[in-house]
């Protein structure tokens, strides 16, 4: 792309700077908690409507349970999607106690950064697609999930099959710290261990019973034992529950595991190492539920070409994208292990997410618009 062009793009954004933060205040203002599937579901027609204003399709794709997705579709397969969700953490009247605000060029609100910013760049280019400023070089398609922050089950299905019609994925997630494209994330695996003894009375005859909690305490020290501090792989006990009374030997025990894996052999690995546990004592019965719930985003030969791309462009454009490796994930995770090229961590930069310092700052908006919309004039690599 020639450095004219480059600077076209930082110009038309930057003279937006006004319209986008009042976008911004818009996408803020509509509340969109992830277990209130009817407000997730009006922000999605809001955007809907905003999309087809501007000549570009776009459908509300019902997921039960949690509202509506938001699909504007490319005819022909190939090219981009655009991808993002509309939920937060926030709950439902968290706006009257922080409304949005902007100070010091620092915007504050419930979901400014995860992920209402990067809604703003998307719309704010898709827009401009649409009135023939930005002219993107094949097919661009865009997926808002109604479910990231809850681990995106009901939208799940559709996301992937949605992705495996492109050539690459870009995420409009956060950027990191320092404005970092994200180029992996770590996958992340759950587990619900159950155990079954045998109860009888701790102090008459407690050889009789067979404690699910003393098996319960094996197989927290058998799981740490299986983390990987060189390798990154983490795995932590969170979560545990046991017996009945204080003078019963447990009969019955819970333990919730968490791990954290940067490939998807050592996720198979721990997974499967959870599940092939012996109890020590053989009447207690253990059984392991779960694993991998969201597959590394591993970086691969084509998305660190995407990410030199980007970070040409972005220097182009008078700013540094670095590159960032992070434990959380995001729908990117679901998109590449789908075996589908991506690059996460497009939208602006800030900090705090899902915290009470959450803040956004506004001078990364336009040109994180002229960034996304030069990545879109580019022949997909």
């Amino acid at each position: 792309m020639s450095a004219d062009r480059v600077a076209e793009l930082s110009a038309l954004f930057e003279g937006r700077r006004t319209d986008l933060v009042a976008l911004l205040e818009q996408l803020v203002s509509r509340e969109s908690p992830s277990d209130d599937p009817a407000r997730v579901g009006e922000l999605s027609r809001w955007i809907s409507g905003r999309l087809v204003a501007a000549g570009i399709p776009a459908e509300c794709v019902p997921c039960e349970g949690r509202g509506d997705a938001l699909l504007a579709r490319a005819e022909t397969a190939g090219g981009t999607l655009l991808l993002g969700h509309l939920d937060t953490v926030w709950p439902a009247g968290t706006l009257a106690e922080r409304p949005f605000r902007v100070e010091g060029g620092v915007a504050t609100g419930p979901g400014v950064f995860d992920m209402k910013g990067g809604l703003a760049v998307v719309l704010a280019v898709l827009e401009a697609a649409g009135r023939g400023e930005v002219r993107p070089a094949g097919p661009v398609s865009l997926f808002l999930t109604p479910d990231e922050e809850v681990g995106t089950t009901a939208s799940r299905e559709r996301l992937v099959a949605e992705a495996k019609r492109h050539a690459r994925v870009l995420v409009l997630e956060p950027a990191g710290d320092g404005g970092a494209a994200k180029v992996a994330r770590k996958g992340i695996g759950q587990t619900t261990v159950r155990f079954r003894g045998v109860a009888s009375h701790a102090g008459l005859e407690p050889e009789k019973g067979a404690s699910a909690l003393g098996e319960l305490a094996r197989f927290v020290l058998f799981a740490e034992a299986l983390a990987d501090r060189a390798l990154g792989t983490s795995v932590v006990p969170t979560l545990a529950k046991a017996g009945s009374r204080a003078n019963v030997v447990p009969e019955s025990a819970e333990l919730t595991i968490d791990f954290r894996v940067w490939s998807a052999a050592e996720g198979e690995r721990v997974a499967s190492a959870l599940g092939s546990y012996r109890s020590f004592d053989a009447r207690v019965s253990v059984e392991v539920e779960g694993g991998l719930n969201r597959p590394p985003m591993e970086a691969t030969r084509i998305s660190m070409e995407m990410f030199g791309l980007a970070s040409a462009i972005a220097a182009r454009l008078g700013f540094p994208l670095p590159s960032a490796r992070v434990g959380g994930a995001s729908d990117g995770n679901l998109t590449a292990g789908a075996g589908v090229p991506t690059l996460d961590g497009l939208g602006p930069s800030g900090g705090g997410a899902h915290a009470r310092t959450e803040h956004l700052l506004v001078d990364d908006l336009p040109r994180r618009c002229a960034l996304l919309a030069a990545l879109l004039e580019e022949v997909p690599v």
